[in-house]
């Protein structure tokens, strides 16, 4: 491929996801399919609607099924014995079963130095520690906070919502294996009434939570574009979600970008040096497991031939989007060649996550990148992730186009030699 075929080819692409209606009606089908917590009704959906999406792409259609065992929650509460009231509350992922009356120790924020402060009081009480704005340099991950309650001896796990307005807060609470403890999010509302009581002396709370033992398939599904060579780029987004709303900022918008990015680079791969492998991952809110089964089932000379992964995980709720690199320098050199190219800034972030699949990627030695809207920014659209204000409604169409227009150069350039 000459440079102005290649320039012309970048045109083309740019121009063809600005004027694409595709882009926004799959995020809607996306969304009516629900929150698509994995391994329910919803995630099936999905799933049907993502399978025929990816078999219009024409490419080579591939799946990969595996097993997951963990707890559903059929009912919960929390009630403050104090007052009698329910507190606004969802049980997390995985969270395990428990009816008891528990003490409440507040941690404020929680982070390990709160934790070891409290070290001799923490034992046999539910556990209070505050969400916060995920994506940030200083941000303390949900789950580092319940393994130290776990480590210390705590009963109970609560994560109030930072967000007013906001209702319930959701995601994973463990693993569902033996050793687990009872996880509830809390609205800002409801960690505000318990803070307050806690503040006038010892408060106890009445958790319940209606856990079973349950075992589901889970389905990732490919689309393959064989480039000149057998080197490959993994181009991923994630399927299932939290079922308080649509999950729309996580992860709908990152389906939608990679089915529109596969539509206009699938078709250009085989003139590329790599081809396009697009996979949508499930069971990503269940420790990253659909993504970590995949490159589990990798051989030394697979996992070779990939080039990178570009992980897209949330592209939205902000103007300009985000690459988190681990300080990688093949992706830093890739976001900064698409920079260049799109005359748009990729801002590289160098912290190591954890918290996609592109991590699974890391862990295996492979480069990878995820490009996310916003970061070290508070009012970024992400600071409503799972909760129930996760809807279509809060995605601006404009950011949507530009987060898959990036998308699409960040791949094109992986692509090419």
């Amino acid at each position: 491929m000459t440079g102005d075929t290649f320039m012309t080819d970048i045109r083309d692409i740019i121009g063809d996801i600005w004027l694409s209606d595709e882009l926004m009606g799959d995020l809607t089908a996306i969304c009516d399919t629900g929150g698509r917590v994995a391994g329910t009704a919803s995630e099936a959906a999905a799933q049907a609607l993502l399978e025929r999406r990816a078999r219009d792409l024409g490419g080579q259609y591939s799946e990969q099924t595996f097993t997951v065992t963990g707890l559903r929650s059929q009912g919960h509460s929390v009630r403050l014995i104090a007052s009698g009231r329910e507190l606004e509350s969802y049980p997390l992922l995985n969270c395990a079963a428990v009816d008891d009356v528990l003490p409440v120790i507040d941690l404020g924020r929680g982070t390990p130095s709160d934790f070891e402060g409290a070290r001799d009081l923490i034992p046999g009480h539910a556990v209070l520690v505050r969400h916060e704005f995920p994506f940030s340099t200083n941000h303390v991950h949900r789950g580092v906070k319940l393994a130290l309650a776990r480590e210390y001896g705590a009963a109970a796990f609560l994560i109030g919502n930072n967000q007013p307005g906001a209702g319930a807060v959701s995601g994973s609470g463990g693993t569902g294996e033996p050793g687990e403890i009872p996880a509830f999010g809390l609205s800002h509302d409801a960690t505000s009434e318990l803070a307050t009581a806690l503040a006038f002396g010892p408060a106890e709370v009445h958790l319940v939570n209606e856990a079973t033992a349950g075992e589901w398939t889970g389905r990732n599904i490919f689309v393959r574009f064989p480039g000149r060579t057998d080197d490959v780029v993994v181009l991923s987004a994630h399927i299932d979600g939290h079922g308080l709303a649509e999950s729309a900022m996580d992860n709908g918008a990152g389906l939608a970008t990679v089915l529109e990015v596969a539509r206009r680079l699938g078709p250009r791969a085989a003139d590329s040096e790599r081809g396009l492998l697009v996979a949508l991952f499930t069971f990503e809110e269940w420790a990253l497991t659909g993504s970590a089964e995949y490159v589990a089932s990798l051989d030394e000379a697979e996992r070779g031939r990939i080039h990178c992964n570009v992980n897209v995980d949330t592209p939205v709720g902000y103007p300009r989007l985000y690459g988190l690199t681990a300080g990688n320098p093949v992706i830093l050199d890739l976001l900064q060649r698409a920079s260049r190219l799109g005359g748009t800034p990729v801002h590289p972030i160098y912290a190591h996550t954890t918290n996609s699949d592109h991590a699974n990627f890391l862990a295996a030695g492979i480069p990878a990148v995820r490009l996310i809207g916003g970061y070290n920014d508070e009012s970024a659209g992400s600071r409503l992730l799972l909760t129930a204000a996760d809807t279509r409604h809060r995605i601006e169409p404009l950011d949507l186009k530009h987060g898959a227009i990036v998308t699409a150069l960040v791949t094109l350039s992986a692509m090419q030699a």
